[in-house]
């Protein structure tokens, strides 16, 4: 989005999932804008499920400074993830989609003794 000669774009979102533990999360990373300011914050977009076709994606947090984000409300399955750049109450385009699948933590390693 260009507003008054400044160009807004998220760049390079990732998404990680954290297999292996209890509870869950995915964790959201990703690069300035080469015009941001100070000023700039983020806002954080999710859909539930893959990132193919045109997900439907929901503002899940505003106002971010750092850019990162750890999306703690997640359970097991796949999510879409994007990111949009606000600077002077203008909201950039979303950035790339990134997909993250958050896996279960079934039980492993059952075994059955017969006597």
């Amino acid at each position: 989005m260009r507003l008054s000669g400044v160009c807004l774009a998220v760049l390079m979102l990732a998404a990680v999932s954290c297999p292996g533990q209890t509870t869950h999360s995915a964790t959201l990373n990703w690069n300035a804008p080469s015009d941001a300011t100070a000023a700039t914050t983020y806002s954080v977009y999710r859909a539930p499920g893959p990132c193919s076709g045109t997900p439907v994606l929901t503002k899940i947090a505003s106002g971010i400074v750092p850019r990162n984000y750890v999306d703690a409300s997640v359970t097991p399955g796949p999510y879409c993830y994007a990111v949009t750049a606000v600077a002077g109450g203008a909201e950039s385009v979303y950035s790339n989609l990134a997909a993250a699948t958050v896996p279960s933590f079934a039980p492993t390693t059952l075994t059955i003794i017969v006597q």
